[in-house]
């Protein structure tokens, strides 16, 4: 029998030097599976000094002494470095690390093309800084690229998930900020269209929640594509899970497996067979317990729904979650803490109505969405908010 392709993928790195013995444990846990390659999927460094040169050379060395040929892509927390003065010298930084003409790119993964994205703007973000985003000259590469390969099993790799892909996103972290989603402020509804129209992508990798594996919407599944969260291997883990994917394919089929850097066991996920599109879910989501950082709701269904144009809102937690009605994902939070308040919706506008009936009217942002950024840009003028 010939043997499958096999890629390890590691999520967010946040190498701190003092946990160096257990990042060592977590690699030898990896390369007893004998993966071909290594893809790890952006924030390099600690955070206490994310973003540095020091940090890129970290990630360099551990990602190096795999011994394998290893592929990664830039993070939101990879661009926020006070070595430098601008995105394009962070940026350029990066590329100069890894020896990558630029820092989107694919590579030949044998049974499969793999695809790496990167963020390319931090400061400028005229939102929240952490917002991951891609711009119109990557997107456009990307479109390129998938177009060049329509017959090719295609794995895709991002820092952050794609809108509408159902993976688990926090509602109160990165959906507040926000920066849950790539291009979470410009148009990010591109993405998920990309993989619609390009039934190749079989595989999209993406991390940035620093949760493990067990949760149900850990992985999802949109037309042709699973849609994959990793975790973390060190101690950034937001639940004390420590865990990686390894994926073995080939030009028929992929089995996606999650390594466990605390047992050192190997779970194998799910199954999928390219011709028949069959999913073959090879273990049970384990009962999630909630986090510090908690997930939203499902999008509310139903005649009885508050609805408003194609913004959809529920309230969870005292807080109102505004969704995307076509896509029925949540786009970000529009206020915070509303135990004496309840939103409706009346004569075409969003309205809170405290406990003595006092109204309050919601405007739209300059998006014509009415969620908020709870973390704005403080350097630039241009801000969007509610």
């Amino acid at each position: 029998m010939t043997r499958k392709s096999a890629i390890a993928v590691i999520g967010d790195l946040h190498y701190e030097p003092e946990q160096h013995d257990l990042y060592c444990r977590a690699r030898q846990q990896i390369l007893q599976h004998s993966p071909d390659a290594i893809l790890q999927l952006g924030d390099e460094g600690g955070y206490s000094h994310c973003g540095t040169w020091r940090s890129f050379m970290e990630g360099l060395d551990f990602l190096d002494n795999f011994d394998l040929p290893f592929h990664t892509l830039i993070g939101n927390h990879d661009l926020e470095g006070c070595d430098y003065a601008t995105d394009a010298q962070a940026v350029a930084a990066w590329c100069q690390a890894f020896e990558r003409a630029q820092p989107y790119y694919s590579v030949d993964l044998g049974a499969a093309v793999g695809i790496c994205l990167s963020t390319t703007r931090f400061r400028s973000n005229p939102g929240c800084r952490h917002e991951v985003y891609l711009d119109d000259v990557q997107v456009g590469w990307l479109r390129a690229t998938l177009a060049q390969n329509r017959s090719r099993p295609t794995f895709v790799f991002s820092h952050a998930p794609v809108l509408g892909s159902g993976l688990r996103v926090l509602q109160s972290l990165h959906l507040k900020c926000p920066n849950a989603w790539i291009n979470h402020t410009d148009r990010p509804e591109r993405f998920i269209g990309l993989v619609r129209e390009n039934p190749q992508i079989k595989l999209w990798f993406s991390a940035h929640n620093h949760l493990g594996h067990c949760y149900g919407d850990s992985t999802s599944r949109v037309g042709g594509c699973t849609f994959v969260h990793t975790g973390v291997i060190g101690d950034a883990s937001r639940d004390g899970c420590r865990q990686s994917r390894l994926v073995e394919f080939d030009e028929g089929e992929f089995v996606l497996a999650t390594i466990d850097h605390i047992t050192g066991q190997r779970t194998d996920n799910v199954r999928h067979d390219y011709a028949t599109g069959r999913d073959e879910r090879l273990c049970e989501p384990l009962i999630e317990q909630e986090c510090q950082h908690f997930a939203p709701p499902a999008c509310p269904a139903g005649p009885g729904r508050l609805e408003l144009g194609s913004s959809v809102f529920a309230l969870h937690r005292e807080m109102l979650v505004e969704f995307d009605a076509a896509l029925q994902a949540p786009l970000g939070v529009v206020i915070d803490r509303l135990a004496d308040q309840r939103p409706r919706v009346r004569d075409g506008r969003l309205e809170l109505v405290d406990l003595q009936g006092t109204v309050r009217v919601l405007k739209p942002n300059p998006l014509g969405r009415y969620y908020q950024v709870f973390e704005p840009n403080s350097s630039l003028e241009q801000r969007l908010s509610a």
